[in-house]
C-alpha cells in the first residue's frame, strides 16, 4: 500500500494508520487513491495520440487472435470500448466472422452483469457506455461464456485490476466456470506498482497489451 500510495507522490501511510481497525479514515483513503489513480490512467491516456491508441489496440488484437483461448472459445464475453480504452470492434467483427457467439454485459441491479448475444447489426457505433438491449438481444447464461475480455483502468503483476467502480465484473467472475478463460485488455502504460485490494477483488489470471500476453497467476 505504501508503495502505491507512493506512486501517486502523496505522502506515505503510516504502519499504524493502515492497521486501524474498522476506520472509515481508511476506507475513504482507499477510496480517494482509486479515484486518484483513475485520473493518472486517464491523464497518461489521453497523452497519446489516436494512431498511437490505434496501433497499440491493433497490436493487442493480433495478440488476442493468436491466443488458443480465443480459437477455443465458442461464447466470448466482450466489452464495448470507449474511445480511452483498447478498441474491441475489430475483435467483435473476427468473433462474428469465426461464428462465434458474441456476448455484452448489461448491468442488473439484483443479478450484477447480465450477459446477451448480440448481432452485427445491432452493434452501435457510439463511443458512450453501451448496454445491449433486450428487445435486439439473447439473454446467455453466465456459464455459456468461455472467454471474457475484460477491461479496466490499471493493473498490476499480481492480477490486480482496478475497474471504473461498482464491483459489476468481480461478482461476475467470481460465478464463473472453472473452465471459462479471463484476460484483461489494457494498455501497457496501465500497469502500476501495486494495487490496492479488497477482499471481493478478482484478481486476473492474465493480460494483453501492445507488448503481448502476459501470464500473472
Amino acid at each position: 500500500m505504501e508503495e502505491w500510495w507512493g506512486f501517486l507522490g502523496q505522502a506515505t501511510l503510516s504502519v499504524r494508520l493502515a492497521r486501524v481497525e474498522k476506520s472509515g479514515i481508511v476506507r475513504s483513503m482507499s477510496g480517494a487513491k482509486k479515484a486518484a489513480l483513475r485520473e493518472e490512467m486517464r491523464v497518461r491516456i489521453a497523452q497519446w495520440s489516436e494512431e498511437e491508441r490505434r496501433s497499440a489496440s491493433q497490436k493487442i488484437e493480433e495478440t488476442v487472435l493468436g491466443r488458443t483461448e480465443w480459437r477455443e472459445a465458442t461464447v466470448v464475453g466482450f466489452y464495448l470500448s470507449l474511445t480511452d480504452e483498447p478498441q474491441t470492434r475489430g475483435l467483435l467483427q473476427k468473433a462474428w466472422a469465426e461464428g462465434k457467439k458474441v456476448c455484452l454485459p448489461k448491468i442488473d441491479i439484483r443479478e450484477g452483469l447480465t450477459w446477451w448475444e448480440i448481432s452485427p447489426c445491432h452493434l452501435p457505433e457510439t463511443g458512450t457506455l453501451w448496454e445491449p438491449s433486450p428487445d435486439l438481444s439473447v439473454r446467455r447464461s453466465l456459464e455459456e461464456v468461455g472467454l471474457f475480455l475484460v477491461p479496466g483502468r490499471a493493473f498490476d503483476s499480481k492480477g490486480g485490476r482496478l475497474g471504473r467502480g461498482g464491483g459489476h465484473y468481480d461478482r461476475a467472475l467470481s460465478r464463473r466456470v472453472r473452465t471459462a478463460c479471463v484476460m484483461g485488455i489494457f494498455f501497457a502504460q496501465q500497469e502500476v506498482d501495486q494495487l490496492p485490494l479488497e477482499p471481493h477483488d478478482i484478481p486476473l489470471p492474465s493480460v494483453v497489451t501492445e507488448n503481448g500476453w502476459k501470464k500473472l497467476l
